[in-house]
């Protein structure tokens, strides 16, 4: 379609998308293209349009020296390209598996090439240099090229913890009510780097605050660690079904950004998955002008990673291996706990995900202390500068490890 066309249709089915688009996402679509043309003659008798080296029945001429290591997989057609947007039927077994609530407004997910692409996508599509991006601080590092560097978006930015060491709902406020246009606000759970997960009553705050701001607003949830929940008493869920529900189609619109990377644990796959909280033509339209990012950037995603994911997630036994590995995080979690408060060190409330973030004492530098812990103490942790803190990834650290990890932090330290 042309970008006028994708645009009537967002301005029936979600006009608050419509407003949000930067001139970059203005113009994007499809162009009738190579793959379009192509997929076009996909059941012509003799097909010369694509520059895939084929056996011409529609095969690749595959080197056995690469496709033994695929054999698991049904057909060698995972060695061809994918459309850019993604296998259509994994597309549909991730918007399963993501079991939204019955009516919750949901395009069908675009396949990016991991997490990171699919908030870039989010980047090109809704953010610039006059378009502010709201986030909490201390946050994942990779924001500022995502977003600064590439797109020239300024980051506002408030305290992650309020004085009550819980998710600083309230900061948001104060930094939404500066706002007199559209704006892009980025929610992370569980944290990068903090570890944190919202209670309920801390996502019915967020709810209620975002759905009645009165002004554009792009809301992504990153929903990179989904799932690594470790405190029962969490939400224990994204947030993006309870926005999609919440917000004013006419001036909102929500994103989910998830993937295979940690849900899978398939960290080298680079699959992740964007979605939009627009359902019909205009959650099309969306999907178009993502794809005609993507397109101009990566062109395809891998498909032999998208084949490895769409088998994963057909197998019987795939909610099972998924527990057994998040019992091991919470065995790690736990001890990381009990490590820290035999020691006497006051972590920032950390409840799921991968991490703990340990805040150094006064007159103390992140970045010199973790100099000084892998020197004296052969240990490895990430500075975290924004916060005079030390990242701790006790997903990395076996169990029985993590008490060991701590004392050489305190000997560190010291």
């Amino acid at each position: 379609m042309t970008p006028s066309e994708l645009h009537s249709l967002l301005q029936d089915g979600h006009p608050g998308a419509l407003r949000l688009l930067s001139p970059l996402g203005h113009r994007a679509a499809m162009p009738l293209g190579i793959p379009q043309q192509a997929e076009q003659a996909r059941g012509a008798l003799r097909k010369a349009t694509i520059g895939q080296i084929t056996d011409g029945a529609g095969k690749p001429l595959a080197l056995p020296s690469l496709v033994r290591y695929f054999s698991g997989f049904p057909d060698t057609s995972s060695l061809l390209y994918a459309s850019q947007y993604g296998l259509l039927s994994l597309r549909q077994a991730w918007a399963r598996q993501m079991a939204l609530p019955d009516g919750t407004p949901a395009s069908l997910p675009v396949v990016a090439s991991g997490i990171t692409h699919g908030i870039a996508l989010c980047a090109d599509l809704f953010t610039g240099p006059d378009v502010p991006v709201v986030v909490a601080t201390p946050y994942w590092d990779n924001y500022d090229q995502i977003f600064t560097m590439r797109t020239g978006a300024p980051l506002l930015t408030y305290p992650f913890f309020g004085p009550d060491r819980r998710f600083n709902v309230a900061g948001l406020a104060a930094t939404l009510a500066r706002l007199d246009g559209p704006a892009m606000v980025l929610l992370n759970f569980p944290s990068n780097p903090t570890g944190y997960s919202p209670y309920p009553d801390e996502v019915q705050a967020l709810v209620r605050l975002l759905s009645a701001h009165p002004h554009p607003l792009c809301i992504v949830c990153d929903d990179a660690y989904n799932g690594l929940f470790f405190d029962p008493a969490l939400y224990g869920k994204s947030l993006y079904g309870a926005l999609a529900a919440a917000v004013d189609k006419a001036r909102a619109l929500v994103c989910k950004v998830d993937g295979a990377t940690k849900e899978l644990v398939f960290f080298g796959g680079r699959i992740g998955f964007l979605t939009f909280s627009a359902d019909g033509a205009a959650g099309q339209a969306l999907a178009e002008k993502a794809a005609a990012v993507l397109r101009g950037t990566v062109s395809s995603v891998c498909t032999p990673s998208q084949a490895a994911v769409l088998g994963a997630l057909s197998s019987a036994t795939l909610s099972e291996e998924r527990a057994a590995v998040l019992r091991v995080l919470d065995e790690r979690y736990r001890a990381l706990r009990e490590s820290l408060a035999a020691n006497g060190l006051d972590a920032l409330p950390f409840n799921s995900g991968c991490f703990a973030l340990l805040p150094l004492a006064e007159g103390q530098n992140a970045e010199a202390a973790r100099q000084r812990l892998l020197k004296e103490q052969s240990v490895g942790v990430i500075a975290v500068p924004r916060a005079n803190a030390l990242r701790i990834a006790f997903c990395s650290i076996e169990a029985a490890d993590i008490p060991d990890l701590v004392s050489r932090v305190v000997a560190g330290l010291v």
